[in-house]
């Protein structure tokens, strides 16, 4: 489906300020350019929202896309995963092929839930750390800037989720993993009220978390996820 209009993004989101900023001009006369050789548009906090809204706002169907489904099968993995908690049928000394076929649907539903929310916390990482860059934020601002969950800023998730998704067979396999690694995992962890490692000393996520984050965070609903990350650009960017 075609974008939202401009507009009417910016009125979903009190961003009605953004409308109508123009090219800025550098104390030597010349048009001012961004970091990245674009046209700046107001100053840098406004320009960095701009730019941050209008990639959002292109990638908002492909978020909804992939978030829908996800929440089913999260929604049908947590339902079979707590009948199975609860000794409800299929039991495996009762029926053992039904219980497989159980067993390799939990399976795909964990698996299809956690690469739908991976995809998505890639994509909403990417246009947080753009938007980090155009404001050169410091590490304490990305920290410290709320919305935050257990203490970890909405950037901070969203990016120890985008590298579990991308290096979680590497956490599987690793007893030491590296500090950058160990970073991301203290957030999820923490997130998920997880110990870092387990009792014998291997970290506590070794799988894909993307899926039970994504749901912790929103509840489901792909509007809470809109808010939650359109209202931390916003925070981070300073802008009313």
């Amino acid at each position: 489906m075609p974008p939202q209009g401009f507009d009417q993004t910016l009125s979903r989101f009190g961003l009605e300020n953004l409308k109508g900023i123009d090219l800025q001009v550098t104390k030597g006369g010349d048009i001012a350019l961004t970091r990245d050789g674009d046209l700046q548009l107001g100053n840098f906090r406004a320009n960095g929202m701009f730019r941050f809204i209008e990639r959002w706002r292109w990638s908002e169907s492909a978020i909804t896309q992939l978030f829908m489904p996800m929440v089913q099968s999260a929604n049908k993995l947590d339902s079979l995963e707590t009948a199975r908690e609860q000794g409800q049928a299929p039991l495996l000394w009762e029926n053992p092929q039904a219980y497989h076929e159980a067993t390799d649907y939990i399976v795909e539903l964990q698996l299809v839930s956690s690469t739908l929310a991976g995809a998505i916390a890639v994509i909403l990482n990417n246009l947080f750390q753009r938007l980090k860059r155009d404001l050169n934020t410091s590490d304490e601002e990305w920290h410290l800037t709320t919305p935050t969950f257990a203490g970890f800023s909405i950037g901070e998730i969203f990016s120890a989720a985008a590298t579990n998704f991308r290096h979680y067979d590497e956490w599987a396999s690793a007893k030491t993993p590296s500090p950058k690694h160990l970073a991301s995992m203290k957030v999820l962890c923490g997130v998920l009220n997880k110990p870092v490692q387990t009792e014998k000393g291997f970290p506590t996520i070794r799988a894909n978390k993307c899926g039970s984050v994504l749901m912790l965070l929103t509840g489901g609903s792909i509007e809470t996820l809109h808010q939650l990350t359109v209202g931390y650009a916003k925070s981070l960017a300073k802008y009313k």
